[in-house]
């Protein structure tokens, strides 16, 4: 039951409220029939008796009583201060992100309307040398989008990788996003040593994360540009291995197909360094075959970006097909809030009791 901000734990106990006026019915009856008599030596004497302020409270005494006797029957109803308490569940997904670092993700090819015209109008040699070029390379714009990706999670465990002609794990599965986007950020070309692209490895090395994973989806998301070249694990018997641990890999290939790219390019007489433009590397530079066999061979999906809104996108729609599935139990806490009435009920007897030793008639 509950009444007001109170839930009681024992409403029953209010029946006993009913003896209340039965209790006021018994003493206003016995009042009445009880018959007091004073003996004065004169009747003059007995005119000038009065009715003080403690013979009018008599009426307090019995008063008194009740108050108490309706505090200890709500203590008896046990009155509860009611907290609603949320519990969560969770069915988490561990991803690890496999990413590129080898040369070519240096390349920028990727560019928006207003990066492109941005870098157009800066010092060639100066972005050169200061290594700001990075942000707007491939593996920049990567970088950017994963990291917009990890924000968006809320209790999934996440790892990243890397890989060039090597593969390391740079951060096991975490739940310290904070300190994954830190990593992630230094991520540049000389993070996984060896010259080439090691695409197996690279997905094996996020395999050997997830292997003793219990979380009910498991997931690998490899980005790379390139083709393997330098894998001891070929990609299709890594992806066996996904298929075999229960984890799902997302591929996604960046880069052009065809066109131009923003380039540097070295006066060879004075040495100065300026804009230029290069023909993009032929296609057969991204193995999309390979990359698409992997991701249909664990039930995830190939994915082809040639710009940052593509990136986004996909991103976006990876992180929608592995919602984390979140359940919410509601329920209440009580605490018990019946001392107070207890210690009303306490007080109105001792005052009950000094009263009912003092004298009601005062004789001036």
């Amino acid at each position: 039951m509950d009444l007001a901000n109170l839930h009681f734990q024992n409403p029953e106990a209010f029946l006993l409220l009913l003896l209340v006026p039965l209790l006021i019915a018994d003493w206003w009856w016995h009042s009445r029939k009880r018959k007091s008599t004073i003996k004065f030596p004169a009747l003059a004497i007995a005119k000038k008796a009065a009715k003080g302020s403690r013979a009018r409270a008599r009426y307090i005494v019995p008063a008194l009583r009740l108050l108490a006797l309706c505090c200890f029957i709500v203590a008896l109803a046990r009155p509860q201060n009611a907290t609603e308490v949320e519990y969560t569940s969770t069915d988490g997904v561990d991803i690890m992100l496999s990413l590129d670092v080898s040369g070519s993700m240096s390349i920028l090819d990727m560019l928006t309307r207003m990066d492109q015209a941005k870098l157009g109008v800066m010092n060639a040699e100066k972005v050169w040398k200061s290594g700001k070029f990075w942000d707007y390379s491939r593996l920049g714009y990567a970088k950017n989008v994963m990291a917009e990706f990890i924000q968006k999670r809320e209790s999934d465990r996440i790892g990243l990788s890397a890989f060039a002609g090597n593969s390391y794990t740079l951060v096991p599965l975490t739940l310290d996003y904070g300190a994954l986007l830190e990593i992630l950020a230094s991520v540049n070309d000389s993070t996984a040593s060896g010259n080439g692209t090691a695409i197996g490895d690279g997905l094996m090395t996020s395999l050997a994360r997830l292997e003793k994973s219990d979380a009910k989806s498991k997931i690998v998301i490899l980005l790379t540009d390139g083709i393997d070249n330098a894998s001891i694990v070929p990609p299709l018997h890594a992806a066996e291995v996904a298929k075999a641990l229960g984890v799902k890999v997302y591929t996604i290939g960046v880069g052009k197909r065809s066109g131009t790219f923003l380039a540097f390019q070295q006066n060879p007489w004075t040495g100065e360094i300026s804009w230029g433009e290069q023909p993009i590397p032929p296609e057969n530079s991204l193995d999309e075959k390979t990359l698409g066999q992997i991701a249909a061979t664990t039930g995830g999906r190939f994915y082809r970006a040639e710009s940052k809104e593509d990136l986004e996108k996909i991103y976006s729609e990876i992180d929608q097909l592995e919602k984390t599935e979140i359940q919410t139990i509601a329920y209440a806490r009580y605490s018990e809030k019946f001392y107070p009435w207890l210690l009303a009920g306490a007080l109105f007897i001792l005052l009950e009791l000094v009263l009912a030793n003092t004298r009601f008639v005062r004789i001036p």
